[in-house]
């Protein structure tokens, strides 16, 4: 389904090129005729690079928006790199920064606020990419995922191979036939043996740590 509506602005900025898109996309994307929402994202290019093939940058989260790029120093950190090769599409994921904000949940009982929260789950995330990739031509483009972007990047292998390229993971890769609380379980014990080894070599650090808590 092409995207409903998308307004383009062109921004220049030290050593960048910036292209900003509202989209308008459906909340629910079972009901394409229902309530209507924005996604926001930022074009990111090198002054030359304005027609490089897109890599579109899934955050971590679930929760936050895009990093703010800037150039000269650059940051992120790794937009250097990546300008080389590509022109960076930096989506705030619905419910983040500048798109449609989640607000307070629709309803008033807990299975009603469940109900509507799950529209901002992986699944909507990568049907807002694909419409995204629609209004802006409808090319394949590469991704690549950070932390939860990693669980939705692979999302996107499953819901929409067609639209890409190529993939890349930077962490996020959740486990296979293994229980999310066996990860956590580890995790802990990890946490735990480093904090150890952290107080061991600075032990005045345990009683600041206490008094912040």
């Amino acid at each position: 389904m092409p995207a409903t509506n998308i307004v383009s602005t062109r921004v220049r900025t030290h050593g960048l090129a910036l292209t900003e898109h509202e989209v308008t996309v459906p909340l629910d994307h079972a009901d394409p005729g229902g309530e209507l929402i924005t996604v926001f994202a930022r074009e990111v290019a090198d002054p030359d690079g304005t027609d490089k093939p897109f890599l579109v940058y899934l955050q971590g989260g679930p929760g936050h928006e895009a990093p703010r790029p800037t150039r000269h120093p650059s940051g992120p950190a790794w937009l250097e790199r990546a300008l080389k090769d590509y022109r960076v599409l930096m989506l705030d994921q619905r419910g983040t920064g500048r798109s449609t904000p989640v607000g307070d949940p629709v309803g008033e009982t807990p299975q009603q606020q469940a109900d509507y929260l799950k529209h901002f789950r992986a699944d909507s995330i990568v049907r807002d990419a694909e419409l995204v990739r629609e209004a802006l031509g409808g090319d394949k483009w590469s991704v690549t995922g950070q932390s939860f972007g990693g669980f939705c990047t692979l999302s996107y292998l499953s819901l929409a191979p067609e639209g890409l390229r190529e993939a890349f993971f930077t962490g996020g890769v959740p486990p296979v036939g293994r229980d999310v609380d066996d990860i956590y379980r580890k995790t802990y014990e990890r946490v735990v043996e480093r904090t150890r080894r952290y107080y061991e070599r600075y032990p005045a650090d345990r009683d600041r740590v206490l008094e912040i808590h």
